[in-house]
This record gives C-alpha cells, structure tokens and sequence, in this order.
C-alpha cells in the first residue's frame, strides 16, 4: 500500500512540474502583436499602454484589463477586443472613433464624434483635417476636455441635418448654431451672411426640399425660416 501511495504521489509530482515546465516554457510565450483598425494612433501609443507584450506569458495577458483600459485611457478609441490565438500571439481589434461635427466655445474650436464624445480641441496644425465638417456656434457656455460626452439638445442633429443636405446647398452653408429659444431652434449661416431657421430635426428632408425650391428662386433674402413646413418665410 505504501509503494502503491508513493508512486502515485511519485506520478503526480512529475505532473505538475511538467505542467508548470510546459506552462513557462517559450511555447507560450508572445512572439507576435498584430493591431488592427488603428488610424488616430500608432502602434507606439498603444503599446505605451500596453507596455510590451511580446515575451510575456500568454496564459498571463489580462484581456479584460487592457480592453477596458485602452478603451477608458485612450479617447478615440470606442471598442477593443483582445483575443490569445494559441500559443504565442496576440490580436488587439480596435474600434476608432469617428470625426463628425466641430464645436466652437470661448476661443476653442472641439471636435466631436457622432455620440457627442469631445475627442480633442482643434489646433492651427490640425485645423485643415477638419475643413469638411460643419461648424457650430452658440451651444456651449462652458469649456470642456477630451473625453467628455455634450448632451446639448439639438447639436448632433445640426450636423445630420448637414450631412442630409445635397451638395450645392452645404456649399452655400458656412456654420450652424442653436438658438436661445425654448426650442432650442437650429439655424444655419450662409457665407453671405443670411440666416437660415431650420427649427428641430422633424421633417429634415422636407425641409430640405422646400428650402432648395426657395434657393432655386433666388430671391434676395436676410432669414428663411422653415420651421412650419406649411408656411415657410422668407424676409
């Protein structure tokens, strides 16, 4: 009974050690890093994160941790998914926010993703990337930082009505801004100074429509208001 309990214990020895031997051999240890969807960032800012995975242990890599660290540390980045592909190499998909309307506050111009996420203030250096979006006015009375979410009633919906637009009349469009109203009515600036009152996002390609048959009158004009569909203004 004794020699049976020893080799068995004989038997499992030699299994955990060869176990651990196998575990901390260089068969699971990281010899490849592939990321893809990078654009914002490079490699070199998320490995500045990660710190450097190759030569760690596989079985090691906290998936979870680094997902929700780059995704809560690193602005532009909406999503991640770290996946072990066994034995030794490491994929890191990253989901990158997308520009989608600038805002303009107390001398800084921001840019903002679709969901209202401030990802960065627009420099003189950066200022030409961004010349397509549209730039709106008179919706903040606060500074922010990257990283902040604007829930500002109306702002997105500026730049959908914008996106909506057909090309000749965005031409025409040099910025937008949200009035003071109860409303929160959103209204356009054209590039000669006139003023166009689009109201709320209700009804966008009506409108559209009834304030591109006005422009094609060309009518001198200060303020077309299409608030009412049923009753457009033109002063």
């Amino acid at each position: 009974m004794g020699l049976r309990f020893l080799l068995i214990l004989i038997f499992f020895a030699a299994a955990v050690w060869g176990l651990n031997y196998f575990y901390n051999s260089d068969y699971f240890r990281i010899k490849e890093l592939k990321l893809n969807g990078l654009g914002h960032y490079t490699r070199e800012d998320i490995e500045s994160k990660t710190g450097n995975l190759i030569g760690s242990n596989i079985f090691e890599v906290d998936k979870k941790g680094i997902e929700d660290m780059l995704t809560a540390e690193m602005t532009w980045i909406s999503s991640t998914d770290l996946r072990k592909v066994f034995p030794d190499k490491i994929i890191i998909e990253l989901a990158e926010r997308k520009p989608y309307v600038k805002v303009y506050s107390k001398g800084v111009t921001y840019l903002l993703d679709p969901e209202g996420m401030v990802l960065e203030k627009i420099s003189s250096e950066t200022a030409g990337l961004y010349e397509d979006l549209l730039l709106i006015r008179n919706v903040l009375k606060y500074g922010v930082e990257p990283g902040e979410k604007i829930a500002k009633k109306n702002l997105l919906s500026c730049a959908t009505i914008y996106a909506a637009m057909d090309e000749e009349i965005r031409g025409k469009i040099k910025e937008a801004g949200i009035d003071d109203d109860c409303d929160g009515s959103i209204y356009f600036t054209t590039f000669e100074g006139q003023e166009i009152i689009f109201g709320d996002s209700e009804d966008i390609v009506k409108k559209i429509q009834i304030l591109k048959e006005l422009l094609k009158e060309k009518t001198s004009y200060n303020i077309i208001d299409i608030r009412s569909t049923e009753n457009p203004v033109v002063k």
